[in-house]
C-alpha cells in the first residue's frame, strides 16, 4: 500500500513538473515577445538598443499627420471587406445547406477551394491582370481598341476591396455552412405552417436564429481584415491607401533610418484593438449551446426558391469562382511559360523561366527552407498543442485553462505585429540566446503563429478518444507511456495529420512572419516571391507562385489520399 502511494505521489510530482515546464515554454514563445513589444513602445531605441524611457513615441504617433486617416482607412477597409464577404458567404451557405438551387453539388465541392489557395498568389495574379502600366486587360485595350489611357486600375480602394472579398468569402462560407446544416428545421416548418412565405421565414426565423454565429464570424472576419498585409501592400500601397499593416511595414522598410518607435506604437494600438475584438467574439460565441441544435434526428429542410432566384445564385457562384480561382490561376500559370509578360503568342512560349528558377539559389534555397521550417513548426505545434489539449481534456489542473488561453493569445497578434514582437524579443538577448539572423527565430515565429489552430485541432482530436480506453489499458498492466504509444497515438493519427497539414500550410504561405525575421540564407519561398515581384520580374514571379501553389495543394492531396477510408 505504501509503495503504491509513493508511486502515485512520484507520478503526480513528475506530472506537475512537466506542466510547469510546458507553461514555461509557452511563456518564452508567446508571452515574452508580447511583453517585450509592449515595453519597447515606451522606449526611443531600436531592437537591441532600448534608448530612453519615454511616452514621446505615443504622443508623436497621434500627433503625426495622417494617423487619423490610417485608423479610418483600416476600419473602412475591414467593414467593407467583412460586409460584402458576409453577404456572399451567407448566400452560398444557405444555397448549399438549405436551398434547392441549380449546381448545389458543384457549389458544395468547389466553394472551399479558394480558402486553401495562398492569398499572395492570387493577389499578385490580379496585379498582373489589372495594373495600369502593363496589366493584361489594359494591354488588350491598348492593342486591339486603340486606348491611350489605362482602362482598368487595380491599385487603390477598388482593387483592395475586390480581391480581399474574393479571398475572404470562402473562409466565411466554411465557418457558416455548418450552422445552416445543424439548425433544427422544425422552427422553419412551424413558420411555414402558420402561413409565412419562404422569403419571410428565411429573414424572420432562419437568420435571427443564426444571429449569434453570424455576429461571431463577422467579428472574426473584421479581425482578419485588420491583420491583413498582402492585400493592403499589393493593392493599397501603390494607390496610396494606408492601413495599419502596410503603414507598419512602410515605416520600417521605406524610411531611413527605420522608425521603430512609430512602428511599435502602431503595432501596440493594433494589438489592443484586435484583443478587444477577440474578447468580444469569445463573449458572443464562447461555449454557448445554441438552441438551433437539438437531439432529434432530422434532415435539413430544403427550400426551393423561385427559379429565377435559384439561377441567379448559381450565376453568382460561377462569377465568384471564375474571379477567385479560374482567372488568377490561369493567368499565373500561363505567365510562367512565356518570354514576355502579357504577350501570349505561341512564338514566345518557353521553359526558360522555369529553368532560371530551378537554377536560382535564392528560390531553391527558399523552397528548401520553407519545407524544413514548415515541417519543424508543424511538429512543434503538434507536440505543444497535443500536450496542452491532453492536460485540458484529461486533467483538472489549473494550468490547463491558463495554457489554453495563452496558446490562443497569438490570435490577437497580426502577423506583422508578431514578427516585430519576435524581433524585439530575441535580438535583445545576449549570446548564445540571441537568435536574430538564424533559422530558429523563423521557426519559432511559425510555431507561435500556428499554435491557436493547431492546439484547437489536437484538443478536438483528444476529446474524441474515450478515457475508458486508457484506463482499460492501464488496468491490464500497461504503463502510461505504453498506453500513449499503443492506444492513444494510433487513434489520434488522423487528428495529428490534420493539424500537421493546417500548420504546414499556414507556415508555407506566410509572408508577414519571415518578412521582418529573415536574413541571408534563411529566406522562405514567399520572401523570394516578393523579392522578384518588387524587382519587376513578373514571369519569374509567376513560376515561384506556381511552385508555392503546388507545394500547398500537393500536401493537401497527400493528406487526403493517405487518410483512412473510415475517416472520410
Amino acid at each position: 500500500m505504501l509503495a503504491r502511494l509513493t508511486g502515485a505521489l512520484r507520478l503526480c510530482t513528475q506530472a506537475a513538473v512537466f506542466y510547469y515546464l510546458l507553461f514555461f515554454v509557452l511563456v518564452v514563445l508567446v508571452l515574452y515577445p508580447t511583453l517585450m513589444l509592449l515595453a519597447a513602445s515606451f522606449f526611443t531605441g531600436q531592437p537591441g538598443a532600448w534608448g530612453e524611457l519615454t511616452l514621446a513615441g505615443y504622443r508623436e504617433l497621434f500627433e503625426t499627420e495622417g494617423i487619423g486617416e490610417i485608423i479610418v482607412n483600416s476600419f473602412i477597409y475591414a467593414s467593407a471587406r467583412t460586409g460584402i464577404s458576409l453577404m456572399l458567404a451567407l448566400t452560398f451557405a444557405w444555397a448549399v445547406a438549405r436551398g434547392q438551387v441549380p449546381g448545389r453539388g458543384a457549389m458544395e465541392i468547389l466553394l472551399p477551394i479558394p480558402f486553401f489557395i495562398p492569398d499572395l498568389l492570387t493577389a499578385i495574379s490580379w496585379v498582373m491582370i489589372g495594373n495600369p502600366q502593363n496589366g493584361l486587360i489594359n494591354q488588350l485595350f491598348f492593342t486591339y481598341f486603340g486606348a491611350r489611357e489605362p482602362v482598368v486600375n487595380i491599385y487603390g480602394w477598388g482593387g483592395l476591396i475586390f480581391h480581399s472579398v474574393l479571398s475572404t468569402t470562402a473562409f466565411l462560407y466554411l465557418l457558416l455552412v455548418g450552422f445552416f446544416y445543424n439548425m433544427d428545421p422544425s422552427y422553419e416548418e412551424a413558420s411555414t405552417a402558420c402561413g409565412a412565405s419562404q422569403f419571410l421565414t428565411t429573414f424572420k426565423i432562419t437568420l435571427p436564429m443564426l444571429l449569434p454565429a453570424i455576429l461571431g464570424v463577422s467579428i472574426l472576419s473584421f479581425i482578419r481584415a485588420l491583420e491583413s498585409f498582402e492585400d493592403p501592400y499589393l493593392f493599397g500601397t501603390p494607390g496610396r491607401v494606408y492601413v495599419f499593416a502596410n503603414e507598419i511595414y512602410r515605416v520600417l522598410r521605406h524610411r531611413h533610418p527605420p522608425q521603430y518607435n512609430a512602428a511599435t506604437g502602431l503595432a501596440v494600438v493594433l494589438m489592443i484593438i484586435t484583443f478587444v475584438l477577440v474578447a468580444l467574439q469569445w463573449k458572443i460565441l464562447g461555449n454557448r449551446q445554441f438552441t438551433t441544435i437539438s437531439a432529434k434526428a432530422y434532415q435539413p429542410r430544403r427550400i426551393k426558391p423561385h427559379p429565377i432566384v435559384g439561377w441567379m445564385i448559381f450565376a453568382l457562384f460561377i462569377v465568384y469562382f471564375m474571379l477567385a480561382i479560374v482567372i488568377p490561376l490561369t493567368q499565373i500559370c500561363a505567365s510562367s511559360f512565356f518570354k514576355v509578360f502579357g504577350l501570349y503568342n505561341p512564338d514566345h512560349f518557353t521553359f526558360d523561366n522555369w529553368l532560371k528558377v530551378l537554377r536560382d539559389p535564392r528560390t531553391m534555397g527558399g523552397l528548401r527552407n520553407t519545407v524544413i521550417y514548415s515541417s519543424l513548426a508543424a511538429a512543434g505545434v503538434i507536440a505543444i498543442g497535443g500536450c496542452i489539449g491532453y492536460i485540458r481534456v484529461r486533467t483538472r489542473h489549473w494550468l490547463g485553462p491558463t495554457m489554453e488561453l495563452t496558446a490562443w493569445l497569438p490570435w490577437t497578434l497580426p502577423g506583422i505585429v508578431l514578427g516585430l514582437a519576435l524581433l524585439w524579443a530575441w535580438i535583445s538577448l545576449p549570446q548564445p540566446f540571441n537568435l536574430y539572423g538564424t533559422a530558429a527565430i523563423v521557426v519559432f515565429g511559425f510555431i507561435v503563429n500556428g499554435l491557436p489552430l493547431g492546439t484547437r485541432t489536437m484538443q478536438s482530436a483528444i476529446m474524441q478518444v474515450s478515457k475508458d480506453l486508457e484506463e482499460c489499458s492501464m488496468v491490464h498492466g500497461a504503463s502510461w507511456l505504453q498506453t500513449m504509444a499503443r492506444i492513444v497515438f494510433p487513434l489520434l493519427r488522423i487528428g495529428i495529420a490534420g493539424a500537421f497539414v493546417i500548420v504546414f500550410a499556414l507556415s508555407a504561405r506566410s509572408l508577414t512572419i519571415p518578412l521582418l525575421l529573415y536574413s541571408y540564407g534563411t529566406e522562405t519561398l514567399t520572401i523570394a516571391l516578393l523579392y522578384y515581384y518588387e524587382e519587376g520580374y513578373r514571369n519569374i514571379t509567376a513560376v515561384i507562385a506556381v511552385i508555392q501553389l503546388a507545394l500547398v495543394m500537393g500536401l493537401l492531396l497527400l493528406e487526403k489520399l493517405t487518410r483512412p477510408r473510415s475517416a472520410e
